[in-house]
């Protein structure tokens, strides 16, 4: 007589799970999902912070596209150029600080320069707050004479194939450069608000954001071509 034997139910041989326990491992699925979905979130949320300190940095202290936005500096630099300048040639500097904070070399003579300095109370421009970009003429310590279409420093004329004078300057200038500043000018010198019409004549040189090196991209005319400034 054969044995009898125990019904495995619907599932045969397999072992039969209660609902409570299917929900109970539904509940970590979930929680194991939540889990990963967060660490994901945080690292890609680390991962854009070290993205946007590295970017405040590098434009803070290290290299910043500026705009131009007149013909001031024409030939050398056309209206609407868009200017690599380097920030770190003359020192450091950091994000947030106007000013230079280690300062360790000087800006050459020749070297085009964007700058900021405070309104100007005796003239009808205010320029305070903007960037502006010149040519360094004069260093500390030098005496600069403008006449005619010339410049003389320390009473060399300056061999000056840059500069584009228009009308020439009738009524002579002498500037002595104080210790710490800087005497520019726009190569554009018939329509360039620079040095020689300021009231404080010299720019400071804790005021030198950097170095212009490179235009790259101009509004006007996208065909442009990248080229130094020299």
């Amino acid at each position: 007589m054969a044995g009898a034997h125990e019904s495995t139910g619907f599932y045969g041989g397999f072992p039969q799970v209660s609902e409570f326990s299917l929900l109970k491992q539904k509940q970590r699925d979930r929680y194991k999902r939540k889990r990963r979905s967060g660490r994901l979130a945080r690292q890609v949320s680390a991962m854009v912070a070290a993205i946007l300190f590295v970017a405040v940095l590098l434009k803070g202290s290290v290299v910043e596209a500026f705009y131009v936005p007149s013909g001031s500096m024409n030939p050398t630099l056309r209206a609407q150029d868009y200017i690599l300048v380097e920030k770190l040639r003359y020192g450091l500097r950091v994000p947030f600080v106007s000013s230079t904070v280690v300062p360790w070399s000087q800006p050459e003579r020749g070297d085009i320069v964007v700058f900021r300095r405070g309104d100007d109370p005796k003239t009808s421009l205010d320029e305070s707050g903007e960037d502006l970009v010149k040519r360094v003429i004069g260093r500390e310590g030098d005496l600069v004479e403008i006449s005619g279409t010339q410049v003389r420093v320390n009473g060399e004329v300056l061999n000056e194939p840059y500069a584009e004078w228009g009308k020439p300057q009738v009524v002579p200038l002498t500037f002595a450069v104080p210790q710490g500043a800087l005497f520019v000018l726009g190569d554009n010198r018939a329509d360039s608000f620079d040095s020689r019409f300021w009231s404080n004549p010299f720019v400071v040189r804790e005021q030198v954001v950097g170095k212009a090196t490179v235009a790259y991209w101009n509004g006007h005319s996208a065909d442009t071509p990248m080229r130094l400034t020299r």
